[in-house]
């Protein structure tokens, strides 16, 4: 994609960038290739997502530092606590079949739905102070896979909490 070696990326100006390079590319366009557009799709997919960028970076410039990642990350400890606790509370979550019986259960599925919201508040915090440490310029590769550790974690917590959301959504 023609764009410098970084831990971070503008996420506005690489969406552009790969649209134009992608209009440039495309088969059905004059002097496009199947080969570069297919090139320019996987260069997409890895570094539009912050993690797998991150990834990408380390593995490039410093994949020593990826050998010691993972293992347990005590400071996510109490939001790994939360995020289970919700889990289970929605799992036990009754799914009535009667119009009566979904009404009376409106006050439990508010509640969890607010804690959802706290919840989600602490993730979404986590992960924009992970997405602060890649943009440092000064941080070492030691301490960006520590947050590339963090962070994957974190967007694996994510995604259950928008899958478990959606359920009691639904």
């Amino acid at each position: 994609m023609g764009l410098p070696r970084s831990a971070w990326l503008d996420g506005e100006m690489l969406k552009e960038r790969f649209h134009r390079l992608s209009a440039e590319r495309h088969p059905d366009a004059p002097g496009g290739s199947g080969a570069a557009f297919s090139m320019l799709n996987e260069a997409w997919q890895t570094l539009r997502e912050p993690v797998s960028r991150l990834r990408h970076f380390l593995e490039l410039t410093a994949p020593e530092s990826l050998v010691a990642l993972g293992g347990a990350l005590p400071e996510l400890g109490d939001l790994f606590m939360d995020i289970a606790m919700l889990k289970q509370l929605a799992g036990a979550m009754e799914k009535p079949a009667s119009p009566l019986a979904r009404a009376l259960l409106v006050p439990r599925r508010m509640a969890l739905l607010e804690r959802f919201s706290g919840v989600e508040a602490r993730l979404s915090a986590a992960v924009e102070k992970g997405h602060g440490e890649i943009r440092n310029p000064a941080a070492t590769a030691a301490e960006l896979a520590a947050t590339l550790g963090r962070l994957t974690f974190l967007s694996h917590w994510a995604r259950q909490m928008r899958e478990l959301q959606w359920a009691l959504d639904s």
